[in-house]
């Protein structure tokens, strides 16, 4: 399911991306319900955790109905999501095969991304010539978008690294190297400000983390540590010297235009909000609202129509209302929880790659996109059940 969610695409279709990402989640959710109802599985994860994602469903259904501006395309995406983390929460996947499959998933993706960085579009191949002016913007992937291929590639990186770590094969455990290299490479390639964010929470839940080490460790997880602080610094420095140019000012003064003229209507419906997909309805009357209170001239560059508030908790708080939120938030709590016990390398990676998606959530839109929507379910589900994973 991640890799067909990640790397499909319908070149000359009406949403390329997005469209046909959309439907295979859909699709796999519920293939993933029919599993879970036939396999009747001997563990499943917390009766709290199913509960919130029941409610996840079930609040999104509710903010459908009695949202005022409600639409009824915008909840298929959330729905899907729900049903594949409550199907998973209740038959949990393998847990190795289902990282590897994050892993192997975010390494095709940079290698498209690193094809088209050095001008060499795999799509040009197949016909298909997208509109994508500018140097940044021609690294697209299988995504659409340099910052939604940044998004995805922050999370399966700290998976792959797991896959590194993790691995006793000196093959494999090279092979796992190289494709996290590729990974690294190719993120910093979108030039997005967003990883460094992302990639600094996710190094910090790896401190937060107890694991379950002795104090006495052996050489060889030693040489691993050093190692990967080596490349966790070399890392940070290629990802800085690539944003290098780009203002990290303006790109912050346009989240908070939007935040400042969205965030006031979340006093509008509170409760259970104004209805999944109606950001982009509502955002028009918003802005013509924000503008007649007397707006800053200097504002007006970031004066455009918008599909997304860039902040996933805004725009949850503003669609389905604190009733909505609330599972949502609640479930990321319990999963940050239950992965700080992670029990080893793959656990706390599956945190990690969960915490980067995230801090991304907080100046993007992540979370409201079909591949990463997906990777945010299938991590917590697999970091909800980290201690009893095989």
């Amino acid at each position: 399911m991640i890799v067909a969610v990640t790397l499909a695409v319908a070149p000359g279709g009406e949403r390329p991306f997005s469209g046909v990402k959309t439907g295979i989640l859909a699709a796999a959710a519920i293939a993933l319900l029919l599993r879970a109802v036939l396999l009747a599985p001997a563990t499943s994860a917390s009766l709290v955790s199913r509960i919130l994602a029941g409610l996840w469903l079930g609040t999104l259904a509710l903010a459908a109905l009695l949202g005022p501006a409600a639409q009824l395309g915008g909840m298929w995406l959330g729905a899907a999501a729900g049903l594949v983390l409550l199907s998973l929460l209740q038959a949990p996947p393998p847990w190795t095969p289902a990282l590897r499959a994050i892993a192997g998933a975010g390494t095709v993706l940079a290698l498209v991304a690193a094809l088209q960085a050095v001008g060499v579009d795999p799509f040009l191949w197949m016909g298909w010539s997208g509109s994508h002016p500018g140097e940044r913007m021609r690294i697209y992937g299988t995504l659409g978008n340099p910052d939604f291929v940044a998004a995805y590639l922050g999370a399966s990186l700290c998976v792959t690294v797991g896959e590194a770590v993790s691995e006793a094969q000196a093959r494999w455990r090279r092979a796992w190297i190289a494709a996290a290299a590729l990974q690294l490479c190719a993120l910093a390639a979108t030039r997005s400000w967003g990883s460094l964010l992302a990639l600094g929470a996710a190094a910090l839940s790896l401190l937060w983390t107890r694991g379950s080490a002795s104090r006495e460790q052996p050489e060889g997880p030693k040489r691993s540590r050093w190692g990967a602080a080596l490349g966790l610094a070399l890392g940070g420095a290629l990802l800085l010297s690539s944003v290098w140019g780009r203002s990290p000012s303006t790109a912050l003064a346009g989240r908070l235009y939007l935040w400042s003229v969205a965030a006031p209507h979340v006093l509008d419906a509170p409760v259970f909000g104004q209805g999944p997909g109606s950001f982009e309805v509502l955002w028009p009357s918003w802005e013509a609202e924000y503008w007649a209170r007397g707006a800053s001239a200097g504002q007006e560059r970031f004066a455009a129509p918008q599909d997304h508030a860039h902040l996933d908790y805004l725009e949850w708080l503003l669609e389905l209302g604190l009733v909505g939120s609330a599972p949502r938030v609640l479930l990321l709590l319990m999963a940050l929880r239950a992965g700080r016990g992670a029990l080893d390398a793959r656990g706390r990676a599956a945190l990690a790659g969960l915490v980067a998606l995230g801090a991304r959530a907080w100046v993007d839109f992540p979370l409201a996109r079909p591949a990463e929507l997906c990777l945010f379910a299938v991590l917590t589900a697999l970091v909800l059940r980290s201690r009893a994973a095989p």
